[in-house]
């Protein structure tokens, strides 16, 4: 069983030991001083979180804006993201329940947000509040347009990611 627990810790230690082996400063023969090789390039593309476009005369009357909407978690879920214009509009529509945010998907039935899924939330300027939906029948998936309805107002549509 020793021997067992043993292979496994050296598995395990072996690519910390390399990586430090690797990054070791290299002698040179000829000099006897450390030489450092230049390590690689690497690009890496960096991704914004959220590429806001500018929001519409509906957004700015409601006083959010649509961030972003994405099928997730295999498409059993819908990652709605809703940006704070002004709190205080805000938070005068959104404290009606009736007002909760449903997202229409074509022809399908809306999907609703969880019960009282805003409840006693405090909205700041340029906050970026998030609700998941359960995305019923695969109701939304990429590349669909979704439009959020509040009460009697419509925001959108926007193609979901």
């Amino acid at each position: 069983m020793k021997t067992a627990n043993n292979t496994r810790l050296a598995l395990f230690a072996a690519p910390l030991v390399i990586a430090v082996v690797a990054a070791a400063p290299r002698m040179s023969a000829a000099t006897d001083a450390p030489t450092v090789a230049a390590a690689p390039a690497v690009a890496h593309a960096v991704k914004p979180v959220l590429t806001l476009r500018q929001p519409t005369p509906e957004e700015t009357e409601a006083g959010i804006q649509i961030a972003h909407i994405a099928s997730t978690a295999s498409g059993g879920l819908v990652d709605a993201r809703f940006k704070v214009l002004d709190p205080a509009k805000a938070a005068a529509l959104l404290s009606k329940p009736a007002n909760e945010p449903m997202l229409m998907a074509g022809d399908k039935p809306p999907l609703m947000a969880p019960h009282h899924a805003l409840k006693g939330s405090r909205f700041m300027k340029d906050q970026v509040f998030i609700i998941l939906y359960p995305n019923t029948r695969g109701a939304v998936q990429p590349g669909t347009d979704v439009t959020v309805a509040l009460g009697d107002l419509r925001l959108g549509p926007v193609t979901a990611q």
